[in-house]
């Protein structure tokens, strides 16, 4: 038997990804309009005030724009802080090398390396790696300056540049934007809602979505913090809801499409009752299903354990809604730990040298290259060089294709508009109204995940510089030309580089994903209903991670020698994990039937009878063997090429005496949760073989 990661392209066809990229969600319609309200009047002060770069500015709005108030304020300094630092350095530099162009390139080299080395490996790594960008961009520009007076006027523009537009996307943002809390609130009803129909109409198709945006919901509560300072004594809690729901999203794959009716209403009720107190700040009121012992003892060996450890889960969360409600008033702030100033592994770890001296390489190349041809206009090579480059081959490669997608876009549209529209405007007021035409679809892409957002912020750049040559319309296509091919050259040069020189596959690092998925699910079986806070969130997160490489792997496939995609059929794939995790959660699950009431006394004596030792050393047994299992098949798996797939056996649990007529139902689906976990620890086996 074998246990290998599965790396395929995506089941998604393109219009299914696109239209889930693309669907409306809270907030969007917001950020959308705050990015052209930014666009639009960046385009009337740089017009009106004759700002050079014009195309940069408006590039910046998209740059800095984010969902949330908390995170583009934060993105907005921090860009205002890293251009005052580069403009500061390179005045110093041109002092060094104006007159001395043998010092320009190790200049820029130097400047490139410590700025991609810091932004992998310093908490200030966004400051260093846009101060690292302006300084080289900078350097570039004495080729062209014709006295030192005209480029340190310039420079000082390019301060400019990058201010302006950054002050006012914050202004307009602290004055419409949304806050994290809110977009949150907004989230988690919206997440509520999508398990409840999953619940009522059988379908869990929406799942796999849902289950990925409870990462985002655990995201939009830490930025919650940095707008209000109070939340910080509330994160157990809030942890401790979005980890329940988490586990809500993933348990309902393993549910049984032949449940009956009235179990899966009765819980889809309490999914909406909890929505329902959420969104009014009250204590839910049906805090217990309208469930029994009988209804739980009629239900099949499969949904038995399900319903069971959902119930748990749906209980939890409601209970702690209430405990929310309560502790809101009692509010804290804790201090927060400080983090190191570099990574743990910035000096040991040779991939952080081998990731910027790469980068490096592909900047001085395209520095060269345009140098030699004395094509200036490609220039845009270094921007793309400083913006594509990523870790590994299958990263760069997808950001490569959202960029030259984009780009193609863009130029096209700018193109377009150039020779048929430019031509017969009279005002600012009418190249207003054309980008904000434009802006509102590439606006729209960039607010989508991280697999489609590029492209979004390609397409405007590409269109700002074909559109902004001048202060007047022009009709030359020569700028947006060789602004297109610099794009296409910078491209080129990290794919060359980054599958030539000391290659890291995203295979391998999709690899490791699986494996530390499988990893953290080794401590849950044996964890109980309450369990530490963050541990399932934490196996939500792996899964989340594991996918995102998985799905990055199928652009690089054939890129690199010996690297291929796994046979189908033969791999641990990530539906097969997630079942997985879902069995391991409804294992922890199990236990807490004290929610569930009984028809008679003797019911609820017999459900609240502690288990026999032999039922328990069982079921402990299952446990550990469980655990043994995950940690086993996560080192197998991590260990690199295709290896033998660990076995695993609950001994005991199939013993008639366990599982006979007078088995009380909490103890029958306790049993039957490690029959269901044993299933599909076996189902990976047999997949592998």
């Amino acid at each position: 038997m074998t246990l290998r990661a599965e790396i395929a392209v995506p089941g998604l066809g393109l219009r299914t990804f696109l239209a889930r990229e693309l669907a409306p969600r809270p907030g969007r319609i917001a950020a959308v309009a705050r990015i052209v309200a930014g666009c639009v009047l960046i385009t009337m002060i740089g017009m009106l005030y004759r700002i050079p770069l014009t195309a940069y500015m408006a590039y910046i709005v998209f740059l800095i724009s984010r969902d949330d108030t908390a995170s583009t304020v934060l993105t907005g300094v921090v860009g205002g802080l890293a251009a005052t630092v580069a403009v500061a350095l390179s005045l110093l530099f041109f002092m060094l090398d104006a007159a001395e162009p043998a010092l320009r390139l190790p200049l820029m080299a130097g400047a490139a390396f410590i700025g991609m080395f810091l932004a992998r490996t310093a908490q200030l790594g966004p400051i260093a790696f846009l101060a690292s960008f302006v300084l080289v961009l900078s350097q570039t520009l004495i080729d062209e300056a014709p006295s030192l007076e005209a480029l340190t006027h310039l420079v000082l523009w390019l301060w400019v540049v990058a201010v302006l537009p950054d002050v006012l996307t914050i202004g307009i943002t602290l004055l419409f934007g949304e806050s994290p809390a809110r977009l949150a609130r907004r989230t988690a009803l919206r997440l509520l809602a999508t398990a409840a129909e999953a619940l009522e109409q059988g379908d869990p198709g929406p799942l796999d979505a849902a289950l990925g945006e409870t990462t985002a919901l655990l995201q939009w509560r830490r930025k919650a913090n940095i707008a209000d300072h109070d939340l910080a004594g509330l994160a157990a809690l809030d942890t401790a809801l979005i980890e329940g729901l988490a586990e809500v999203l993933l348990m309902l794959r393993l549910l049984p499409i032949g449940t009956p009716v009235a179990v899966r209403t009765a819980l889809a009720a309490m999914c909406r009752d909890s929505a329902d107190a959420f969104a009014r700040a009250v204590a839910p009121t049906l805090a217990r299903p309208a469930l029994d012992q009988a209804a739980l003892a009629g239900l099949s060996p499969e949904a038995r354990p399900v319903v069971v450890a959902l119930i748990a889960a749906l209980v939890g969360l409601s209970d702690g809604l209430s405990r929310r409600l309560t502790a809101d008033q009692r509010r804290g702030t804790p201090q927060a730990a400080r983090k190191p100033l570099l990574v743990a592994d910035a000096f040991t770890d040779p991939g952080h040298v081998r990731f910027a001296l790469k980068t490096t390489i592909a900047v001085i190349a395209a520095y060269i290259i345009y140098s030699g041809l004395a094509w200036p206009g490609l220039r845009t090579a270094i921007t793309t060089c400083f913006f594509v480059a990523l870790g590994s081959l299958g990263e760069s490669m997808h950001k490569l294709t959202l960029r030259l997608g984009g780009a193609v876009i863009g130029g096209l549209t700018g193109g377009l508009c150039i020779i048929f529209v430019l031509p017969a405007m009279t005002d600012i007021g009418q190249l207003c109204l054309l980008v904000a035409a434009v802006v509102v679809p590439c606006a729209w892409v960039a607010t989508s995940s991280e697999r489609l957002s590029y492209a979004g912020m390609q397409m405007a750049f590409a269109f700002f510089l074909g559109l902004f040559q001048g202060y007047a319309p022009d009709t030359d296509l020569t700028g947006l030309r060789d602004r297109v091919l610099g794009i296409l050259l910078g491209n080129l040069l990290i794919s060359l580089i980054f599958s030539v020189i000391w290659p890291i596959s995203v295979a391998d690092r999709a690899r490791l994903a699986l494996a530390g998925a499988l990893r953290s699910l080794r401590p849950l079986p044996g964890e109980g209903v309450s369990g530490t806070i963050g541990t399932r969130l934490a196996v939500v997160g792996a899964l989340g991670e594991a996918r995102r490489f998985v799905d990055l792997a199928a652009f690089e496939i054939g890129l690199l020698a010996g690297r291929s995609a796994p046979e189908a059929g033969r791999s641990l794939s990530l539906a097969a994990l997630n079942r997985l995790a879902a069995a391991a959660f409804v294992v922890m699950g199990q236990g807490s039937l004290d929610a569930i009431p009984g028809d008679t006394d003797d019911g609820d004596a017999a459900a609240a009878q502690p288990d026999s030792p032999a039922v328990a050393r069982a079921l402990a047994s299952a446990d550990a063997a469980a655990s043994a299992w995950f940690e086993a098949a996560a080192d197998r798996l991590a260990s690199g090429p295709p290896s033998t797939a660990p076995t695993c056996r609950f001994g005991g649990l199939d013993a008639p005496d366990l599982l006979d007529a007078a088995t009380p139902p909490a103890r029958r689906a306790a049993i039957e949760a490690r029959l269901l976990l044993q299933r599909e620890i076996d189902n990976v086996i047999v997949a592998g073989a």
